[in-house]
């Protein structure tokens, strides 16, 4: 269990290995953060139904796993909302998404990396290598 905003998640669970539940409910793509067990998320969806093609089919999977070195390194978390709306399970998104601010945030309708998200997954990344 992890708390993001004000919002119970389960898991993380290692993005390739995840088995969902067939579920309506918000996600979260994450990686791990600086400290032992700790993540950070980089991004915040929602689906009709969670099930592993919602990530293998995401227009930006290359860009997560560039910052999390390798597809090993990404995670997800779960908030299921078996009974809702798409509408309700956007704004829940959207709120989640403000409070938080992730590290992928929406420019000119593409999203983008933010400049801190990249110079923090290099960092990592030049951290594992020593």
């Amino acid at each position: 269990m992890i708390t993001l905003g004000s919002l119970g998640f389960s898991g993380p669970y290692l993005a390739p290995l995840w088995s969902p539940t067939k579920t309506a409910g918000l996600y979260a793509v994450l990686v791990p953060g600086w400290k032992l067990m700790t993540f950070r998320a980089l991004y915040f969806g929602q689906a009709e139904t969670l099930d592993t093609d919602i990530l293998k089919s995401h227009s930006r999977l290359a860009e997560w796993r560039t910052i999390a070195g390798t597809e090993w390194n990404l995670y997800i978390a779960t908030h299921e909302m078996s009974f809702s709306s798409p509408s309700q399970r956007e704004a829940a998104a959207r709120e989640l998404a403000r409070s938080y601010k992730p590290g992928f945030k929406p420019v000119d309708e593409k999203e983008q990396p933010s400049l801190r998200t990249m110079m923090l997954a290099q960092a990592m990344r030049q951290s594992h290598d020593k």
